[in-house]
Parts: structure tokens; C-alpha cells; sequence
């Protein structure tokens, strides 16, 4: 069987936790070892909200993010401004404001301090 990509995508932990379910679920539970590994990873990581995740996304990108880093930081879920920044500064085209690290803030704590209570 030829497999070929016909689109990428960024995904969240989240999302790639609830698409590996759905793909465990319609296979009756097979899995191979890569997806084992992966299933084990998503488990303890790709917890919370996939859509909660994707929106929280849209909302980075439309506050001047790349899309990948922007699944990067819902996927660390950084409550702090210091570390925030760290994240970003690995950027080198991204100017980082105060009012950019507050929105970035603003934008993650309701996803992540949901996510930590559960």
C-alpha cells in the first residue's frame, strides 16, 4: 500500500491523543510498538481539552505567532512570564513585548490552570 501526505498539520498533544484513541478504537485495540510508545507518551501528556487547545492556538496565531510555536507553548503550558519569554526569545524575527507576553499569558492560563485542576 503507497501512503502519501497530502497535508500537515500542528497538532496539540491533545489532538494527537484523541486521534490515536479514535485509531485504537477502530482497529479493536492493535496497536503496534511505535504507537504504543506513542499512546504511553500521549497519556501522560496530551491531557486536557482538544478543542479548548486548537482554539487557544487560533488565538497565539492571531496574536502574531507561527502556528508551531504557538503548539508549542499550549503543549508546555508555561504559567510564567519568565519562562514565557525564554520560549520565545529562541525566535530570533519575533519582537517580544510586555503586551505580547501578557496576551500569550492571558491566552494560556484559563487552558492551563483548567487542565492542571483535572
Amino acid at each position: 500500500m503507497n501512503r502519501r501526505i497530502e497535508s500537515r498539520k500542528y497538532l496539540t498533544y491533545a489532538e494527537a491523543r484523541e486521534i490515536l484513541q479514535r485509531r485504537i478504537s477502530e482497529s479493536g485495540a492493535s496497536v503496534n510498538p511505535v504507537q504504543e510508545r506513542a499512546w504511553e507518551f500521549l497519556r501522560l501528556f496530551g491531557q486536557g481539552d482538544p478543542t479548548a487547545s486548537r482554539k487557544a492556538i487560533e488565538e497565539l496565531v492571531n496574536a502574531g505567532l507561527d502556528e508551531d510555536l504557538a503548539v508549542e507553548l499550549v503543549n508546555m503550558c508555561p504559567d510564567d512570564e519568565g519562562f514565557i519569554n525564554l520560549i520565545l526569545s529562541g525566535r530570533k524575527e519575533l519582537t517580544i513585548s510586555e503586551d505580547l507576553l501578557n496576551k500569550i499569558k492571558g491566552i494560556l492560563s484559563p487552558l492551563c490552570h483548567k487542565e492542571s485542576s483535572t
